[in-house]
């Protein structure tokens, strides 16, 4: 059987992201593994060692020995990548998270060696069910990727990933995916690693002129593997919604289907985007009506392990 590793991936910590963890832990024989961007020290205080793998427990000790992985710009560094994120260089650790997803998966081939798969799931990924375990007997499929949103991209494509990125891509089928969710198998993560690499020693050169985009990991991911004879499975997940509560944090069930959800955020953002909303409804009124508004915005506290 296959060996494969698990990590939830996430910036917050919050009892949603804890639980959801636990169920997917609990939902499966694979190895589980919580990634924290933790660069800008979200986990932090007593106990904590030098070590990037180690045990932790949150919740005033109410869980305990979570396996996690704690990664910040040391542990990017040492990858010897760019920190592009998009054109220019930008030197945002979140920015590059987000644009160069993949380069997460060579930092925890790096750390967790020997698996055959690795899965990721981002933090605001949400199972309406009690377990994982449908989910991957539908995807037990031994491919190289398994993503969603796996398509040809069309020639003369307005996807803002493609553009500016002719320095690279002038003669080949492009194709797009979507990474809430993928999962990548250890020679296509050490294929990926090795044209990173290759293609920054070309970049390196051009990345000032605004004429070049450095590849976005949803361009930049399927399009490598299956221009060069890697396997692939399109992943039919996750669907999409906008939901008027929180299920990441409120853990409702009213009608199981075991299917994959995203986004679903944290209530400190669903607080921001409808504070957001607010501001641009009565930009045009008093200052004092905006501050009355204001008022209704609290950031969640977050306690720290």
């Amino acid at each position: 059987m296959p060996k494969t590793l698990i990590f939830m991936r996430t910036h917050i910590i919050t009892h949603g992201v804890i639980t959801e963890f636990l169920k997917l832990q609990h939902s499966t024989d694979y190895d589980c593994v919580l990634l924290i961007d933790n660069h800008r020290k979200i986990i932090s205080g007593g106990g904590l060692t030098d070590e990037p793998v180690q045990y932790l427990n949150f919740f005033d000790n109410k869980v305990k020995n979570i396996k996690c992985f704690l990664v910040d710009e040391k542990i990017f560094s040492a990858l010897n990548l760019p920190y592009y994120a998009d054109k220019n260089k930008n030197k945002s650790f979140a920015s590059l998270m987000w644009y160069c997803a993949d380069y997460v998966f060579y930092a925890v081939k790096k750390y967790f060696p020997d698996y055959d798969y690795y899965w990721q799931l981002e933090y605001d990924v949400f199972c309406n069910g009690s377990s994982y375990k449908p989910f991957f007997e539908r995807y037990n499929q031994q491919v190289d990727l398994i993503t969603t949103g796996l398509n040809k991209v069309e020639d003369n494509s307005k996807w803002c990933w493609v553009e500016k990125t002719d320095w690279i891509y002038d003669d080949i089928q492009l194709y797009s995916s979507f990474f809430p969710i993928v999962r990548l198998s250890a020679s296509a993560i050490d294929f990926l690693y090795k044209r990173r690499i290759e293609m920054s020693e070309i970049f390196s050169g051009i990345c000032k002129s605004k004429q070049n985009r450095w590849l976005h990991c949803e361009l930049f991911v399927p399009t490598e593997l299956l221009n060069n004879n890697f396997t692939s499975a399109k992943l039919n997940e996750p669907l999409r919604l906008t939901p008027n509560y929180d299920l990441n944090e409120e853990r409702i069930f009213e009608n199981p289907d075991y299917k994959i959800y995203h986004p679903v955020k944290g209530n400190y953002e669903l607080s921001l985007s409808n504070l957001q909303s607010k501001i641009k409804r009565f930009e045009k009124h008093k200052l004092s009506v905006f501050g009355y508004y204001l008022g209704f915005y609290i950031e969640k506290k977050v306690k720290k392990y």
